[in-house]
């Protein structure tokens, strides 16, 4: 009977320890899920603005990017020229809205791209994703991508 006792705990404690194992690997692929699926706390690289590819020549001094800080609701990046800051606000059904937004003055050569970024960060009113989560467009109503941006990760 001692016997019988020990080998039911035995296989209780196993089916507990099974189960919590199993808990915090489902936990692990809905967090991972969930970071593919944020935008937060990503370097996004402007890749197209207006349906046009950005080119990078020497007439733009860097990349144009924008990063979205989920802590402070704060969005920082570059237009290629000057820096770009501000605030932002998600809501549901993908929602985004860009307000209190600055950028420096620098005189630059080509000031073609930083315009359009600020433009569509001021009219964007919603995102989307891609499935693989590595491409992020800013868009306006229904109308064609104001702004596509590809992830970069940061090492």
């Amino acid at each position: 009977m001692k016997t019988f006792f020990q080998i039911t705990g035995i296989a209780l404690f196993a089916i507990l320890v099974v189960t919590c194992g199993n808990r915090s690997l489902a936990q692990k692929d809905t967090e991972s899920s969930e970071e593919r699926t944020s935008i937060t706390g990503k370097y996004w690289k402007l890749i197209e603005i207006n349906g046009k590819p950005v080119v990078l020549d020497e007439s733009i001094g860097s990349e144009p990017f924008i990063i979205l800080r989920n802590e402070d609701r704060r969005v920082n990046g570059s237009g290629g020229c000057n820096t770009i800051s501000g605030s932002f606000e998600i809501s549901e059904g993908n929602r985004i809205k860009f307000s209190q937004m600055a950028t420096s003055l620098k005189a630059c050569l080509n000031m073609e791209f930083e315009e359009a970024l600020k433009k569509a960060l001021d009219m964007a009113d919603n995102y989307s994703l891609s499935d693989d989560g590595k491409y992020l467009s800013l868009n306006r109503a229904r109308m064609a991508p104001l702004a596509r941006f590809e992830v970069v990760y940061l090492r």
